[in-house]
């Protein structure tokens, strides 16, 4: 009881002390452990990690030296297969010259040199063994040597002998070497070869020995923390380089002592760094192997051994420094804990009066606070209580708003009340929203309406098609039913061939949910219905007076409210009107849907009085054939009344048979000719409907019987696209005016999506009499030719627009097509004067070598070159800076020739150049 007194009358000073005080000293002790223990643990396993990736960099920069030298080696010896290849005479002096020049550039090598077999270079040479030297040693006393070796045997384990037998680089154990005459000095080296391949056979080896101080240099950097020891490591385990010098020259199982127990070719054939802990003169080590491919088979090793000792001698240190931190810690915190006791309960009675401020709403809602201790912070609840009161009915109206309540009103606690106005601003924006939720209801309810509507149009339009009166009944009617309106009436084009007698006939009448015999007749161009046919455009009036008697509707003489006439339209081909009346205004949505579904009525009635024309077309057809049959039976009655001249009749009759005989041949002889002819053959009558065709149009539109086509038209088989409507016009010009059209190209576009391209003649067909009767034609498929010419056009272009060089080169590297930028270079008018000719015909042999060698090993590896910059020089000696790209031409996996790519980027570079000397402050002409 005691210590309860004893909390509730003590003061906020004395509960700050023993509260912070302990929480802090508490979470001090706590977060210093745990740093001075993770500190332990990241210390060790940041100096592993470092050792381990600064380990790896060394051994890259290692590979690199080696790669380098692989590099040189494979350039040496591709010039050298280069000379063999162009059968040169004078390959000593051309080796003696490139020797030398590669020794001013590469002092980096202690020996460069080149092996060739005797067999290969020296005519009559029988032995099985022996080859002549050509080397170099940069930076002596020995600038080009030739010699002979190996004359009577050879060592099969020899490194030379093992890059030529192999026939792939390889590089030497490290072994010492002395370059010097007179001099007892011996270098450690080490030797990398690359075979020189000529006709499938090893002819000799070229390669350069790199001296072992360059990987020493490397090794002596390695300097982790006091005491590092590296050293690099060959395959057989030779110590080639150590921190150490005296090491240099041993074996591997020496580097630990006796207790040295690694297996060095597990360590070079583990893909990994390998990691431990061992001991060396009784001194704890951490050791990294890192193994380092330095040859198509061969393997060294980079390690590394830190004293442990020395990765954690920082750690303690800031062990040391953590603990004498805290302690000063909580040295600071006691006498801050003390200094803020001091400064809290002023403060107290300021946080009063703020808290007074929030009773007005001038800021967020608090809870109620029970607090009883007797100091400031009771009074501070008292006036916490206070604005929670006042909020009560900020939270009231708030609620009143969730329960759908929009026009609940809110009076604010004072003019800052910021809860108040936003609450008030909320109940603004949700009537916004609900107004916005209406709207698009509404919008919802019209898209539904006109989906029924096209829905239900639809199947309309697929019944009644052989009958325009009730088509266009079942079509007004639906529309006054479904637009809700009183009257509707629909004009149909009576005759669409003969443009001075058409007239607009009124085929349906619909008022008040019944159907009116109403027969009205418009001519084009009368009263509305008229106007709108002529100008194809809708026509919507609203408010017509009852006096504005110019203005007729064609459903009676009522003068309508409102009224909508739509033009039947279909491929700017206008049908009929369809005119509507209602005694109020019809809604944009309505009137958008009459004019889309109009369309569609257009569609259906052209294609009905199509239908309807062709079985007038039949019965026509039937008549004539009566009437033929009653002139066969006059014909018949003729006969007998002649039989009389019988002599004469004997005569006619022969003639007649010898007619028939010749007629029925030539009809085989034409049937025979369109069952075999490969092109497409087809005749038409006057409305261009084929009456007779030829068994290759069958294929053409993937029919298996002509009458799937007999009748039709050209927008039957192709749809109504641009090339039936030409065909159309074409056909109906030459049956008036006689005149063939010859090698007209056409585009055909399918149905089925595919297209073909023609060449087509077509003709007149006319009867015994002379007159043309419809036309006929031959069309001959080319659409293979046509995509070839295409493609090959584009090409050709792209080359003879092309500001880039832009060329073709067979194996043999002779130019097999170049474009017009290439030929006018090099200075002459046509491609066909530079194609056979090589770049060495071209240019000289300045740039021949490397060129040379370059495009060679491109046709036997199929590896681009790509953007590769040189400098060369022009025609006028300028030099020029030039981008070339190199790309093998492959077929069946095959490299069959060259594509090369050349770009000037000389103005690139100059602009480059000058960025750089403005960047380093040099002046620089702008001009």
């Amino acid at each position: 009881m005691n210590w309860l007194y004893w909390m509730k009358s003590t003061s906020i000073k004395s509960k700050m002390h023993l509260y912070i005080g302990i929480s802090v000293a508490l979470i001090m002790v706590i977060s210093f452990s745990f740093y001075i223990f993770t500190l332990r643990s990241n210390t060790r396993e940041n100096a592993t990690k470092m050792a381990e990736e600064l380990v790896k960099g060394y051994s890259n920069e290692m590979v690199g030296i080696t790669n380098q030298a692989y590099g040189f080696s494979e350039s040496l010896a591709s010039s050298i297969v280069y000379m063999f290849n162009q059968q040169l005479t004078n390959r000593s002096e051309l080796i003696k010259e490139q020797l030398t020049n590669s020794a001013k550039n590469n002092t980096n090598f202690k020996c460069i040199w080149v092996s060739l077999e005797h067999s290969a270079i020296t005519p009559g040479y029988t032995k099985s063994s022996g080859r002549r030297s050509f080397l170099t040693v940069p930076s002596t006393n020995i600038p080009y040597m030739e010699m002979d070796k190996d004359m009577e045997s050879y060592d099969a384990k020899g490194h030379y002998y093992i890059v030529k037998n192999s026939g792939k680089p390889d590089i030497k154990e490290p072994y010492f070497y002395n370059y010097y005459n007179n001099s007892d000095k011996e270098e450690l080296i080490t030797t990398v070869a690359y075979p020189i391949k000529h006709d499938a056979q090893t002819v000799g080896v070229a390669g350069v020995d790199i001296p072992m101080s360059d990987f020493q240099k490397l090794v002596d950097e390695i300097n982790i923390y006091p005491g590092t020891q590296a050293y690099l490591v060959s395959q057989n385990g030779f110590i080639a380089c150590h921190t150490d010098k005296k090491m240099v020259g041993k074996n591997f199982s020496q580097l630990f002592g006796d207790d040295n127990k690694l297996d060095l070719p597990k360590i070079l054939s583990d893909a990994n760094p390998t990691k431990l802990y061992n001991a060396i003169n009784d001194e704890d080590y951490f050791t990294v192997f890192v193994p380092l491919t330095v040859g198509s088979h061969t393997k060294w090793m980079l390690g590394v051994s830190i004293p442990t000792s020395e990765i954690f001698a920082e750690s303690r240190k800031s062990v040391l420094i953590a603990i004498f931190v805290c302690l000063l810690g909580l040295l600071v915190m006691t006498f801050v804990t003390n200094y803020i006791a001091k400064l809290v309960t002023k403060p107290l009675h300021d946080l009063t009066a703020s808290i007074r401020k929030l009773s007005k709403g001038e800021v967020s809602d608090k809870e109620k606070l029970e607090i009883k201790t007797g100091d400031e912070m009771e009074e501070i609840a008292n006036s916490l209580n206070v604005l929670v009161d006042g909020l009560n009915k900020t939270a009231q109206f708030a609620q009143e708003i969730g329960n759908g309540n929009l026009k609940a009103d809110h009076q604010l606690l004072s003019e800052k009340d910021t809860l108040g106005i936003s609450l008030r601003e909320m109940q603004s924006s949700l009537v916004k929203a609900n107004e916005k939720e209406l709207d698009r209801k509404k919008e919802e309810e019209k898209t539904m309406w006109a989906n029924q509507c096209y829905a239900l149009f639809s199947e309309l339009l697929r019944q009644n098609n052989d009958n325009i009166k009730e088509l266009s009944h079942s079509i007004v009617s639906n529309l006054v039913k479904y637009l809700d309106i009183n009257q509707g009436g629909m004009f149909v084009l009576t005759d669409a061939d003969k443009s001075s007698e058409q007239q607009l006939e009124m085929t349906a009448c619909f008022a008040y949910n019944r159907r009116k015999m109403v027969e009205r007749t418009f001519e084009v161009g009368e009263g509305l219905v008229g106007r709108c046919f002529v100008e194809g455009e809708t026509i919507y009036l609203l408010e017509i007076p009852d006096n504005y008697i110019s203005i007729t509707s064609g459903l009676g003489d009522t003068t309508p409210k409102c009224l909508l006439l739509v033009p039947l339209k279909i491929n700017n081909e206008i049908n009929g009107v369809l005119e509507l009346a209602s005694l109020t205004p019809i809604d944009d949505y309505k009137v958008k849907f009459v004019e889309k579904i109009a369309e569609s009525i257009a569609s259906t009635i052209a294609s009905v009085r199509i239908n309807m024309h062709t079985a007038e077309l039949l019965s026509q057809t039937r008549q004539q054939a009566e009437e033929m049959a009653a002139q066969e039976e006059e014909m018949r009655q003729n006969l007998e009344e002649l039989q009389s001249t019988q002599e004469e009749m004997a005569r006619v009759q022969e003639e007649q048979k010898h007619i028939q005989e010749t007629l029925h041949f030539e009809k085989a002889l034409f049937n025979n000719f369109l069952e075999t002819v490969p092109e497409a053959v087809y005749f038409k009558d006057e409305q261009s409907r084929l009456i007779r065709i030829s068994k290759s149009l069958l294929k053409v539109h993937g029919k298996q019987n002509e009458n799937e086509i007999l009748g039709k038209t050209d927008f039957d088989l192709f749809g109504v696209d641009e090339h039936s409507q030409k065909a159309y016009n074409d056909e109906q010009n030459i049956i008036r005016s006689g005149q063939p059209i010859f090698n007209l190209i056409e585009k055909e576009q399918h149905k089925d999506g595919h297209t073909t391209w023609v060449i087509t003649n077509k003709m007149p067909l006319r009867d015994t009499n002379g007159s043309i009767i419809g036309t006929f034609g031959v069309s001959k498929d080319f659409s293979d030719v046509m995509e070839l010419q295409l493609s090959q056009n584009l090409f050709n272009s792209m080359l003879d627009t092309s500001s880039e060089l832009i060329y073709f080169k067979d194996v043999d590297r002779r130019i097999i097509k170049a474009n017009k930028t290439k030929y006018l270079i090099h200075g002459f008018t046509s491609e066909a004067e530079i194609i056979g000719k090589t770049d060495e015909q071209l240019l000289g042999s300045k740039f021949v070598a490397s060129w040379a060698e370059e495009e060679l090993e491109i046709l036997q590896t199929g590896v681009a070159v790509v953007d590769k910059l040189e400098q060369i020089e022009g025609k006028d000696g300028d030099l020029i800076w030039t981008s070339t790209s190199k790309f093998p031409i492959k077929k069946d996996d095959k490299v069959e020739g060259l594509y090369i790519l050349v770009k000037d980027v000389t103005a690139v570079k100059e602009l480059e150049d000058r960025e750089q000397k403005q960047a380093s402050g040099e002046k620089v002409d702008l001009n």
